[in-house]
């Protein structure tokens, strides 16, 4: 979960996900759906399925109990070198190194080097706790090796910095060119029964697949057809981002010009917590005040 998502954001999710799934075995046996529900709102959802089909791959080839070394961690779906070396230096206590972006940005700046894999691997080899060590140096990263205004003199490998030495604290790491944003208007429509459900689809294209969301108008975003309304009345905007997309979406609320299609289904907006959806979805809702 804290991979490219806030810890801040992630805690509520997290003892939430583990009272549902509090083991491998719980995780393997629930449905794509239940797991997707619980993660709904953490984003890059991918991670999701991926944590399931790992569990799924542990409870068949390791007899539910999760490895502790980095190659046989390696082997399970959706674990890479950096999952691996945390599951194996804080769960198992392993020399394994950890790089994340807090790691490779003291490392590029402690060594003046872009290389952060193999000096990790040579500091934890060093280390009489590569738990703590690994653990300490991401918190560093976090708190005081910052990408911009960096708290040097709180640092303490600050008299060991090259960065710092050589005036390049601001050009370690090099950064990476960014994608460029894209910028996008959407419509989604807000259509309820006589029993106040909620009208959704499940979404089939590769961005958010499988999850519910509110029908919308033409977009090159998701996939389905674009619901044409009979009558719609807009009731607020939002703003909101998914990858390098920059949203903005208009939420009306509409009625239909003929019966919904097979594709579209009536959810109770009391049941969402039960249903995969993106966080947008509950934003928009509360624009009709369906949901306070």
């Amino acid at each position: 979960m804290l991979q490219q998502t806030r810890m801040e954001v992630v805690l509520g999710y997290y003892e939430r996900f583990l009272a549902n799934f509090p083991n491998v075995a719980a995780l393997a046996n629930a449905s794509e759906d239940a797991v997707m529900a619980a993660w709904s709102g953490l984003g890059y959802y991918r991670r999701a399925r991926m944590l399931r089909e790992g569990a799924i791959d542990v409870m068949h080839r390791f007899a539910g109990v999760v490895p502790n070394t980095v190659d046989e961690l390696l082997t399970i779906p959706g674990i890479g070198r950096y999952t691996a070396g945390a599951i194996a230096s804080i769960a198992h206590r392993q020399k394994a190194p950890i790089v994340d972006g807090n790691v490779t940005r003291i490392l590029a700046r402690l060594f003046g080097i872009e290389d952060s894999w193999t000096h990790a691997q040579l500091l934890v080899d060093a280390c009489s706790d590569p738990r703590a060590f690994n653990q300490g140096l991401m918190e560093i990263g976090a708190l005081v090796c910052k990408p911009r205004n960096p708290l040097c003199l709180m640092c303490p490998l600050a008299n060991d910095c090259v960065a710092r030495a050589t005036g390049r604290i601001d050009e370690l790491p090099r950064k990476k060119e960014k994608v460029a944003t894209r910028a996008m208007r959407i419509a989604l429509f807000v259509v309820t029964d006589r029993r106040g459900r909620v009208l959704m689809r499940r979404e089939s294209g590769k961005l958010m697949n499988a999850m519910f969301h509110l029908p919308h108008g033409d977009t090159a975003l998701l996939t389905g057809t674009p619901l044409a309304p009979k009558k719609k009345t807009l009731r607020g905007t939002f703003r909101h981002t998914v990858t390098n997309r920059r949203i903005e979406f208009e939420v009306f609320e509409a009625t239909l010009s003929s019966r919904a299609t097979a594709e579209y289904k009536w959810i109770d907006p009391r049941e969402l917590a039960n249903v995969p959806h993106p966080s947008y979805v509950r934003k928009a809702l509360s624009l009709v005040t369906i949901i306070p």
